[in-house]
């Protein structure tokens, strides 16, 4: 199926611990590249995340945020006691030996001190089943992400379907005009020649005719070109209908095809069909921006 590269989806969980949200948007890239910003200390997150938008997507650019907030009494910032009592000890030594005030030191100054309160990466990582959390959510923002980028697809193959539809038409058309344009060529050639020699006493040399409209046939010969088109049209619609990804493939064809269209419309030679490879020309290049965004 065809999929496109742009979408959005997001998913949440909560717990009695926990607020999980994650978003994740796709644009348009040649290749796959993840970009992701989630809270300090969940390194382990980034790398689940990451796995998991690899093993769906192929190309675009995939941007990633993610937020964890604490709830409850998991919001509570852990205190390190043993820090704590390190410092309470020390404090109190000191004051003994310098012969300071009465009493132990204010708790409320040693909670200032490093390391005495825990910071967010250690209040995350105390949070029980973060991790699984994390892969539900971002599953789930997948989800999301897909079926937004499949009915945009749809809507795309569509588009490519009327455009290739059209482009069959307009060759076919070529095809025929093409079969003409040499005996048309030789009948002007020969009413050229005729005028020219009008009251002259000397006939038309058939031969040279004959070479000149030989000559002529092989360098406007558009066959070849017509064939390939028509193959690379037939291969495009081929690929409308397969369920791996075919955006690559699509926009090498629709480039293959645009080479093809260039040079029958440059070896053509006549203007019925010059106004026929005009609209194939249009069209190419539509079917090019489009593959541009297919996964």
């Amino acid at each position: 199926m065809i999929r496109s590269m742009t979408g959005y989806g997001a998913a949440e969980r909560t717990t009695d611990e926990v607020r999980i949200a994650i978003e994740i948007r796709t644009v348009n890239n040649r290749s796959l590249k993840v970009s992701q910003r989630t809270p300090e200390g969940l390194g382990a997150a980034e790398v689940v995340i990451d796995r998991l938008v690899r093993e769906r997507l192929t190309r675009g650019t995939v941007y990633v945020s993610l937020t964890v907030e604490p709830v409850g009494a998991a919001a509570r910032a852990p205190l390190n006691r043993e820090v704590l009592a390190a410092y309470w000890k020390d404090l109190a030594r000191l004051r003994e030996e310098l012969g300071g005030g009465d009493g132990p030191p204010a708790l409320e100054a040693l909670l200032a001190l490093p390391g005495v309160v825990g910071d967010e990466a250690v209040v995350l990582t105390g949070i029980k089943n973060l991790e699984s959390l994390v892969k539900e959510a971002a599953r789930e923002a997948l989800d999301r992400l897909d079926a937004m980028r499949e009915a945009e697809g749809q809507a795309t193959a569509k588009d490519l379907a009327a455009n290739l539809e059209e482009m069959g038409r307009r060759v076919a058309a070529v095809r025929r005009l093409a079969g003409a344009v040499i005996q048309e060529y030789r009948d002007r050639l020969r009413e050229r020649v005729q005028a020219l020699l009008e009251g002259v006493e000397m006939p038309a040399d058939d031969a040279t005719l004959a070479r000149e409209v030989a000559f002529f046939a092989e360098r406007s010969d558009i066959n070849e070109e017509l064939a390939r088109l028509q193959s690379h049209l037939e291969q495009m619609r081929d690929l409308l209908g397969a369920s791996e990804p075919v955006g690559r493939r699509l926009e090498f064809l629709a480039q293959e095809m645009s080479r093809e269209a260039n040079t029958i419309g440059a070896k053509s030679n006549d203007v019925q069909i010059a106004r026929e490879v005009l609209p194939i020309k249009v069209a190419v290049d539509r079917l090019r921006e489009q593959s541009q965004n297919i996964e």
